[in-house]
């Protein structure tokens, strides 16, 4: 392989990975059918490249979604792994070919955390300015500097990896301390609790503690869809009885916990209107550069507020409400960006009904928008990823497999055409419907209400997303020998309470950052110090 063609190969997966592929980046660039169609032109074999990305992708099909955002990086795979199996007459079905991915997998965790920890301190880069109000720097932050820290990361260690033999990038992934895998997963959890914890400052007011502990303790039961639909069940129920009180005390839902340290905006004669070019740009901005800034702490929280900054502008004139609808965007998000569209377009609605007089607290909104998050997650991930590209993949590597390169053609517009609809579909109905639902809810004295149970869902979901999102638990290999018995750690703490360990990470982070001075900068790199010492010694005690 020439240097030339290396450098081709590796700004293919560079531009797989970022902000410029239109939404279209994990969808349809980072699969191995593309990876491998494209690597077999750049090196002369188009059809055995795609044969190849075809095999590969049907497996991977079976991934996780979630594991794909956050674990081994699947366009690595294509970009990189592809030309060894090529260059070196390597079947996918060898052993070889299973050598290949796994060090690779291993390069695609490191590469995934050194984007994901840059892009956390980014997130609290973006804090800084959304304090000031300053919604371009804010956009400016999720485009330029993620960016230019992707090509690094990505464009980098792709050529240098390219530029080696299959035996060298085998024998640098066997050099690697077995215990960094545990280390980099880890710190990924911690952090992701750490953002959590950052959600539950904001949420967790009067009797949002308790749907809180409630959501943890339904997840053991529900996965995250039926989750949040016995979370809107409960929060329902309670707010059909406080809107019963709020008849004979208007002030019953302020008394239950609603926030006062953000002022409601005062009813102004000449309302602000969007105008549809204002949707446009925020839609824009989302499909571009909502995995820009992806991060391990807030996910795409800063994605979610660059597509909102052109609106804050519009819509608030002085610069403290500027920075406050700045600073509740940045809050924890994280959805399959096609059907989130939906929330992106129902947050621009809500946040056009506060900017013109109407009473919508920011912990509501922030509430409201975290309530649906993961039930719109699962549905897109299950639909988008699952549903509908398994047909598309089907087709493609059908095609590609029997050496007709319209498989790839065909993949690449169904998949673009597909996502790019559903977000436009989705970003429209957001906006129009919760227009039409504040309508209804205003006219029938259901908003005090309805706001309180979404309040009260958004404490209930972000509970519940303590099992997927911080997963850590003690290693099965810590045991303990009591009368000649070994157990396992872990299994004492699950007989107390499966899970635990979890929610007790959270909420101490939590109560760290509501009593303590301790910035969450600060606490971001003190987890991360103490992801690597703590697997370090594991290590060394013979427990990993």
């Amino acid at each position: 392989m020439t240097v030339f063609q290396a450098a081709l190969i590796a700004l293919f997966y560079t531009f797989s990975q970022s902000a410029f592929s239109a939404g279209l980046g994990a969808y349809v660039f980072s699969q191995p059918l593309i990876a491998g169609t494209v690597v077999g032109f750049l090196l002369g074999d188009p059809l055995g490249g795609a044969a190849v990305g075809a095999m590969l992708n049907v497996i991977a099909l079976a991934l996780n979604p979630l594991r794909l955002r956050l674990g081994p990086d699947l366009a690595l795979a294509g970009y990189v792994g592809i030309p060894f199996l090529l260059l070196n007459g390597i079947a996918v079905e060898q052993p070889q070919s299973t050598l290949t991915f796994g060090a690779l997998a291993a390069f695609g965790m490191l590469l995934t955390f050194m984007r994901g920890v840059l892009n956390s301190v980014l997130a609290h880069w973006a804090d800084y300015f959304a304090e000031r109000g300053d919604a371009t720097l804010v956009a400016f932050i999720n485009l330029a500097p993620s960016q230019i820290w992707l090509f690094i990361v990505t464009f980098v260690p792709a050529f240098a990896l390219l530029r080696l033999d299959l035996q060298a990038v085998l024998s640098v992934a066997n050099a690697l301390p077995a215990w960094i895998d545990n280390a980099l997963r880890l710190s990924q959890h911690l952090l992701a609790a750490l953002g959590i914890a950052m959600g539950m400052r904001l949420l967790l007011r009067g009797s949002g503690i308790a749907y809180f502990v409630l959501g943890w303790l339904a997840s053991h039961l529900f996965g995250p869809a039926p989750l949040t639909l016995f979370g809107a069940s409960i929060a329902a129920v309670h707010a059909f009885v406080a809107r019963k009180q709020m008849e004979r005390s208007p002030d019953t839902l302020a008394d239950q916990g609603r926030s006062t340290s953000a002022a409601l905006p005062v009813v102004t004669p000449a309302p602000t209107t969007l105008a549809p070019a204002d949707l446009r740009v925020a839609l824009i901005l989302w499909v571009f550069f909502h995995n820009a800034a992806l991060n391990f702490e807030r996910f795409q929280n800063i994605g979610f507020a660059a597509a909102m900054a052109p609106i804050a502008r519009k819509l608030y004139q002085a610069v403290e409400e500027r920075a406050a609808c700045l600073r509740r965007h940045l809050s924890f998000f994280s959805a399959e960006f096609s059907t989130g569209a939906l929330l992106l377009g129902a947050t621009v609605a809500l946040e056009e009904r506060r900017a013109n007089g109407e009473a919508i607290d920011e912990v509501e909104m922030v509430g409201a928008k975290t309530g649906a998050m993961a039930a719109l997650g699962v549905v897109g991930e299950a639909l988008v990823q699952g549903a509908l590209m398994a047909p598309a993949v089907a087709v493609g590597a059908s095609l590609a497999q029997q050496g007709n390169l319209l498989g790839p053609f065909l993949f690449v517009v169904f998949q673009a055409a597909l996502i790019w609809s559903i977000a436009y579909v989705s970003f429209q109905a957001g906006y129009a419907h919760m227009q039409r639902a504040m309508n209804w809810a205003r006219l029938n004295d259901w908003l005090r209400a309805g706001l309180f149970a979404f309040t009260r869902l958004g404490a209930f979901v972000l509970g519940g997303l303590l099992l997927a999102y911080v997963p850590v638990g003690l290693p099965p290999t810590m045991i303990i020998q009591i009368d000649g018995s070994q157990i396992a750690l872990q299994a004492i703490f699950d007989r107390v309470m499966p899970n635990m360990i979890p929610l007790a990470v959270t909420v101490g982070l939590w109560w760290v950052l509501r009593t303590r001075t301790i910035s969450p900068i600060a606490l971001l790199g003190a987890l991360i110090v103490l992801s690597f010492a703590l697997s370090g010694v594991l290590s060394v005690l013979g427990w990993l």
